[in-house]
């Protein structure tokens, strides 16, 4: 009788070990935001559920492998950079394939328009050659190109260049807790539960990433 609670208990958890190895490779996946470059949209401590599952590769009727759906402009995404492979960053898609994208004092304009973007973020009111301005260039077929709402201060494709399709690995849905972590430490730092519950953003808690 003791087996075999002993192996009930040990399959049952294999099986959770399994699931959640499922849903973390294939459909959601957890993410921390750890710096300012998407500012106000998405803060430092926020912690936002990535939709996965949309934007992976499926068998179509024919063959080949088309995801649910495609990456659109808007969408905020999480993806490795070529040349930075060791970490992922969360960025704002403005450039699709074959878009002509450029930056003239820090409006971004696309295929010869200049984009409303109510979510860009600018403070600095100093404008700077190579963070303000970019020659058009066009986005090559498979990428994209990425900006950080808070325009000021990200890392992204006016310097890092185009993000390969291969490498987007999803896109954030919403923010399931937030966490003012300004204080100087964030729960993994052990603060505790009850630090962690009073520095929390309740405003903030499911709020979708638009």
């Amino acid at each position: 009788m003791r087996k075999s609670r002993v192996r009930d208990y040990s399959e049952a958890a294999l099986v959770a070990v399994i699931l959640s190895l499922f849903v973390r490779t294939f459909l959601f996946e957890a993410y921390r935001i750890p710096t300012p470059s998407m500012e106000r949209s998405l803060m430092v401590g926020d912690h936002i559920l990535v939709d996965k599952f949309a934007l992976a590769p499926r068998l179509d009727f024919e063959g080949g492998l088309l995801p649910i759906r495609d990456v659109r402009r808007g969408d905020v995404v999480i993806f490795k950079f070529e040349n930075e492979a060791e970490k992922d960053f969360v960025k704002r898609v403005v450039g699709l394939p074959g878009d002509e994208v450029k930056v003239q004092d820090k409006a971004l304009w696309v295929n010869g328009k200049k984009l409303v973007e109510p979510y860009a973020r600018h403070d600095d009111p100093e404008t700077l050659r190579e963070r303000d301005f970019l020659a058009a260039v066009t986005v090559p077929p498979g990428h994209y190109f990425v900006m950080g709402d808070n325009r000021d201060n990200s890392a992204d494709s006016r310097e890092l260049g185009f993000v390969p399709r291969s490498r987007i690995r999803g896109r954030a849905l919403f923010v399931y807790w937030s966490v003012d972590s300004a204080e100087g430490g964030d729960t993994e730092a052990g603060r505790g539960f009850m630090s962690a519950l009073s520095r929390t953003r309740w405003d903030r808690t499911f709020l979708a990433v638009r």
